[in-house]
């Protein structure tokens, strides 16, 4: 094999490695935007990549300026140059960005659940029934302690008062249990008691407090829940991300920030139909770009704004790059003008396409 002929095929070779290395970057950096159109744009970039190296090897021996194609191989890979570092830089700093956005938006989800259970907890349907509660609880210690008072034991007068007041609280009469003789012994008298006791408790918790504190309670178990369940974003996010295999392509986005968003916005609703209006809450947004996460704007302003790490940065350029100029710089050091040959010293007549094996 000719010397031409050997590096015609080592630069075919390297491009033709090049230009698929940069579409199958291109692939995954432009997947976040185009989906399943992706592959057909990879494909159209590596075919004029591969285009314009081949045609700037041709206008190398030939000795013509190389601007125009040049300007076209500038046009091409500033687009495959883009995905090409997106998707590196994206593979590299996925989870130090996952970490800083999830942590923060963890903050601001636990404080908000945290002021709205404050505020529901604060509510004056929850203050209300408290108070009642505390009645009620005080007028049945005062019917035991009259029913079982050893100098005057049995139900008599002060204890049917008693009951009346209890009723009264009750808004009337739960049931219709039979009272006492005021001889009854102490065990007639403690059994009538824990019945009527567990009547009056019943029809208080379903008869006089309201729905609206159900509802508050239940809200605020549900917060203690999320609290509970949403207490370490790096946990949350670890098991999260061992389910990815492939962020970009397989998962776009994360579940735990939709689930956040879900969660706050789900709250402030409920919560504030409960609260007066001058207590209602307002949660901040939870707001992330991991749902953009894989998208060349995101890449671009972490790497060259925000710089959280400029090493990373500085890699994932020079890579995505490399392999798209490297069949260029290969060509203009492997290829010469054939007149460039003549006067090395070869013979004439060899034709245009030259090496230059010097």
């Amino acid at each position: 094999m000719s010397g031409r002929s050997l590096y015609t095929l080592m630069y075919v070779v390297a491009t033709a490695i090049c230009v698929g290395i940069s579409v199958y970057l291109s692939y995954y950096g432009y997947y976040s935007h185009l989906q399943e159109l992706a592959i057909f744009f990879a494909i159209l970039l590596g075919i004029f990549l591969f285009g314009t190296d081949m045609l700037l090897r041709r206008f190398r021996l030939e000795g013509r300026s190389p601007l125009k194609p040049l300007a076209f191989f500038v046009i091409v890979a500033f687009f495959s140059g883009a995905s090409n570092y997106n998707f590196l830089y994206t593979n590299f700093m996925e989870r130090d960005m996952a970490e800083r956005v999830v942590s923060d938006q963890f903050s601001v989800f636990r404080d908000d659940l945290t002021a709205t259970r404050n505020a529901l907890a604060d509510a004056p349907v929850i203050e209300q029934v408290a108070e009642q509660r505390r009645e009620l609880a005080r007028s049945l210690d005062n019917l035991d302690t009259q029913i079982n008072d050893p100098l005057r034991p049995g139900c008599g007068a002060r204890c049917r008062e008693h009951i009346e007041e209890i009723h009264d609280q009750l808004g009337g009469t739960p049931t219709e249990l039979a009272v006492p003789s005021p001889d009854a012994g102490d065990e007639a008298n403690e059994r009538w008691y824990e019945h009527f006791r567990a009547a009056v408790i019943n029809d208080f918790e379903n008869g006089v407090v309201p729905a609206a504190y159900h509802r508050a309670r239940e809200l605020i178990g549900q917060i203690d829940g999320l609290l509970d369940r949403y207490d370490d974003p790096y946990r949350a996010l670890a098991e999260e991300l061992e389910q990815r295999d492939r962020a970009l392509l397989e998962h776009r986005d994360f579940e735990i920030i939709a689930d956040l968003r879900t969660h706050s916005r789900e709250v402030q609703r409920r919560a504030n139909v409960l609260l007066p209006e001058e207590a209602v809450v307002q949660h901040r947004v939870i707001r992330s770009d991991l749902d953009k996460l894989g998208e060349i704007p995101i890449s671009v302003r972490d790497g060259f704004v925000d710089r959280p790490n400029p090493g990373v940065t500085a890699v994932s350029v020079i890579l995505g790059v490399f392999v798209d100029v490297a069949p260029v710089l290969f060509a203009w050091l492997i290829f010469a003008p054939a007149a460039a040959g003549a006067r090395g010293g070869s013979a004439a007549g060899r034709g245009r396409n030259r090496v230059a094996t010097r």
